[in-house]
């Protein structure tokens, strides 16, 4: 209530307990049922049992909004559980939007009003232009904290969201107008297709969305589930997502600081390309290398501009970026000579003054920087960014001089330079959402039957409707049959078990490779038949298959995700999958320029594209066999539990590419 005055809030407030005849001022009510007006919001400070019975009175006179704080629900066991649950189903047959339980509650400084748990002592320094969403109290507390570089417009802490979830929260502050930024801490997402949907929106509004979400190690799941009652997902799905949908993941508090930060100054990068002016070779020194491990772009200075800005302020080590400005003479006119350069310059997009800034110093050259950088900001075209060397260091009054020049001060040189890295992604990302088609046939796994495992000779026949390249290869249960098979297929071949009840048949022994005339192939066919008498698998008829030689080995993957739904895996296939545990990860549905870039990355594209002289794979027979996958995947829909194809051979260009095995898990 104190907190509503210092937001000079003005509309009426009802504190309701029936031991005092006023509060703080206000008339004080025994129960809700003596209010004259319904509330548009009720704060409810009771435990789970009296709380549930005040929802139960909102919801007889018509109120329609809700703050829960008390904890006690699904996070605390079973009974929790049970009245998380009512809470739900009575606020969703009332219609009453409930923040909480187990939360701060909301504060909105836009309007100037909160329900807020903790008091508020200046509500203008609050304000600014980024709405935060947390699931923890005290992140929510720590952020609120420090607002010397930005501030906010909505702060919600929203506990276990019970009713109303991150969703629904990012899906308002999209339609915000006094929100540019919104920052997300959290612990579970417990309405995915909502929250995707809110991502996608916001996306398509050009409003970022910074994303910090915790609850990844498996020590940390178990933290969230007794935390929060959610599950935390898998974590490199989640990141996929959030890549596919336009926002920005952050791993810690510090990097998601320095991001808000930096999306204060006026202007965005629309490039990487970092240029850094700093008073020091020893801080040239500690960027260059702090930018080789993080992966930054900081292009060399260009050799006939090299030579000109040596002339002009005097010899400096390096290759002009970072430029060292120091030099030789009056360091406000070479501080002025670089930034200009950088400024002017075609081969930059955001410029960057490495130059620590802290009001306590005894000493003015800080001051002096400041001014000329901020002389710089308020004239060029590019994003300016003044750059602590460590994080935590603040000049509250250069604050105000670069804030007016539309600049904006980082804290620390990988946290700072990553966030103006951050940001230039961000801008320059090419959204554009897939629409695959959807398949108007049977659906082909539930034509099966109740099959929980589908063997490779079954899965590739179905795939092979579907486009995918598969290998040449006969089912038999006659020796002759095979034996002509694989003459017609040319030597070597391979024999093997195809059943349902073995999906990894190479540990149980039912492969045999490079079988390489009839005699080894009657040997393999009858220690086949034998291996499957022991093992007591019921099938009579082998699989016999063209060895295909030479090729690249590569897998692809299909696992569908609880939350998020299908996701399609890529990596190095073969028996160097378990060892090289390296995938790169798409959500269907996938387009075919993500399917190309997918297969350009890591070790397996690497291979691909030709490696110490290797040829080149044919990856356009691998990106068409890939979207053949992908169709196959929309016509299974939710039937489709998991797929792997390993190995795929991608054999050299314009030869192809082949499925050599595959394994389907259904869900009947």
């Amino acid at each position: 209530m104190n907190s509503l005055r210092s937001l000079e809030y003005d509309g009426p407030v009802f504190p309701i307990n029936p031991k005092y005849p006023t509060l703080l001022g206000y008339n004080c009510f025994a129960s809700l049922d003596d209010l004259s007006e319904v509330p548009d919001v009720t704060a409810i400070c009771l435990n789970g049992a009296s709380a549930l019975r005040e929802m139960t009175h909102l919801a007889r006179i018509g109120a329609r909004a809700a703050v829960m704080y008390d904890g006690g629900f699904a996070e605390a066991g079973e009974e929790g559980q049970r009245q998380q649950e009512q809470l739900l189903s009575l606020a969703q047959k009332a219609g009453i939007a409930v923040c909480g339980p187990n939360c701060m509650g909301i504060v909105n400084l836009v309007d100037g009003s909160s329900t807020y748990k903790l008091p508020i002592l200046n509500g203008r320094a609050l304000r600014g232009n980024i709405g935060l969403i947390s699931q923890s109290g005290s992140i929510t507390i720590g952020l609120l904290s420090d607002t010397r570089r930005f501030g906010f417009s909505h702060v919600v802490s929203a506990g276990n969201e019970a009713v109303v979830t991150a969703g629904d929260y990012v899906n308002f502050l999209v339609d915000d107008e006094n929100t540019e930024i919104i920052a997300l801490f959290l612990e579970a997402v417990r309405h995915p297709g909502k929250f995707k949907a809110a991502l996608l929106k916001a996306a398509r509004a050009g409003k970022p969305v910074v994303v910090l979400k915790v609850g990844n190690s498996r020590r940390a799941m178990e933290a969230v589930a007794s935390h929060t009652g959610g599950l935390a997902g898998e974590a490199r799905v989640f990141s996929e997502l959030l890549k596919s949908l336009g926002a920005i993941e952050v791993t810690s508090l510090d990097e998601m600081t320095e991001i808000l930060a930096a999306f204060q100054a006026k202007r965005l990068p629309h490039g990487d390309r970092i240029a850094v002016v700093t008073g020091s070779g020893g801080h040239t020194e500690l960027v260059l290398d702090t930018v080789d491990r993080a992966a930054l772009n900081l292009p060399p200075m260009q050799a006939h501009e090299l030579e000109l800005m040596r002339a002009a302020i005097g010899h400096f080590a390096g290759d002009g970026n970072p430029l060292d400005a120091w030099g030789a003479g009056d360091v406000s006119t070479n501080l002025r000579m670089a930034l200009q350069h950088f400024s002017a310059s075609p081969d930059y997009d955001a410029v960057v003054l490495c130059n620590e800034n802290n009001e306590n110093s005894a000493i003015g050259r800080s001051e002096l920087a400041c001014t000329v950088f901020a002389q710089s900001a308020a004239m060029s075209e590019k994003p300016h960014y003044l750059l602590n060397t460590r994080p935590g260091l603040m000049h509250s009054g250069n604050l105000e001089l670069l804030r007016g020049a539309g600049a904006a001060m980082l804290g620390g040189v990988r946290q700072g330079l990553s966030a103006i890295d951050a940001l230039a992604r961000w801008s320059c990302k090419d959204l554009q959402p897939t629409e695959m088609p959807v398949h108007t046939g049977h659906n082909v796994l539930t034509a099966m039957g109740a099959r929980k495992m589908v063997n490779e000779y079954d899965a590739k026949a179905l795939l092979r409707e579907f486009g995918v390249p598969c290998v040449p290869e006969l089912l038999t249960d006659e020796f002759k049959a095979c034996l002509e098979a694989a003459e017609r297929f040319g030597w070597p071949v391979v024999l093997k078990v195809a059943s349902d009840e073995i999906p990894h048949k190479t540990e149980a022994g039912l492969v045999v490779l490079n079988i390489h005339d009839s005699s080894e192939l009657q040997k393999a066919w009858n220690l086949l038949c034998e291996r499957c008498v022991a093992l007591r698998v019921s099938s009579d008829r082998l699989l016999v298959q063209k060895m295909v030689r030479g090729g690249i080995e590569v897998f692809l993957g299909i696992k569908r995700d609880p939350a998020w739904g299908h996701v399609l895996a890529f990596g190095v296939g073969g028996i160097l999958i378990e060892l090289i545990d390296e995938v790169e990860l798409r959500l269907m549905p996938a387009s075919e320029a993500q399917v190309r870039q997918m297969l350009t990355l890591g070790r397996a594209g690497k291979l691909l594209q030709g490696f110490r002289g290797k040829p080149a794979g044919d990856i356009e027979a691998l990106v068409h066999c890939t979207l053949a996958v992908c169709k196959f995947v929309v016509a299974c829909g939710d039937s489709l539990e998991e797929m792997d194809l390993n190995p795929i051979l991608v054999l050299p260009q314009g030869q192809g590419c082949l499925v050599v095995d595959a394994l389907i898990k259904a869900n009947p």
